[in-house]
């Protein structure tokens, strides 16, 4: 009776012990290092507001010019002794944050009609442009004298190469209402007369025939000058 109270006894004492073997267990934790850091950051998109204003009517050309000079109609003419410094066909504005390089080109730049000095159809065109913008760091002046080219198209090509020439990279933060010294400009004459410093391709005789076919010809010769800016980022 007495052995069986000991095994009794024995497997009792045992039990209590896996008992609190396990307690241990599923009352604590497994000791380990822990370590834990975080962050945060915030951007906005970067300001580009650049707007490019082109002139519609633009101020090329005119229907008058001082008192000498005066269209019998709404259209705008150029004659001997005519002529228009700076004129400016597209402005830009806007304070970018990032930086930018401005572009020009000037397709559909050119004459039409009969620009010719003779009844054999001689290309002849008097005008003298000029195209300034920035070239690289410095603003720089091309000089188209039409009468040294041989036809329209070169007259054309040259006023397209000048302004497509033009080129001007700006920092972020650049206000490009203040660089417009940068900017596109187009300036031309019809000298009152040639002559060898002046444009030696330029007679009176040469002149009053184009006079004559503006005021004969099915096509009257008209010149076009167009331009367009483009703003690009830079990456």
């Amino acid at each position: 009776m007495i052995l069986k109270n000991n095994r009794t006894m024995k497997a009792a004492a045992l039990l209590l012990a896996l008992v609190l073997i396990t307690s241990c267990f599923v009352g604590g934790t497994f000791a380990k290092y822990v370590t834990s850091g975080g962050a945060a950051d915030h951007a906005r998109v970067a300001k580009w507001g650049v707007t490019v204003t082109a002139h519609e009517t633009g101020d090329v050309f005119a229907k008058a010019y001082d008192t000498t000079v005066k269209s019998s109609s709404s259209d705008k003419v150029v004659a001997p002794g005519t002529k228009k410094e700076n004129a400016t066909l597209v402005t830009l504005s806007g304070q970018p944050e990032v930086a930018v390089n401005v572009t020009y080109s000037a397709e559909g730049s050119g004459l039409v009609g009969n620009w010719t000095s003779d009844n054999k159809g001689t290309f002849y065109c008097p005008l003298i442009i000029k195209v300034t913008g920035k070239v690289g760091d410095t603003v720089k002046t091309e000089t188209i004298k039409c009468a040294e080219k041989a036809s329209a198209d070169d007259v054309a090509t040259a006023v397209k190469n000048a302004v497509a020439a033009c080129s001007a990279t700006y920092g972020p933060n650049t206000d490009l209402s203040t660089v417009a010294g940068d900017g596109l400009k187009i300036s031309w004459e019809w000298p009152f007369e040639g002559g060898e410093t002046i444009n030696p391709e330029q007679t009176d005789e040469k002149d009053t025939y184009l006079g004559n076919q503006a005021a004969t010809a099915a096509v009257v010769p008209s010149i076009y000058i167009s331009a367009t800016a483009t703003v690009t980022q830079i990456d």
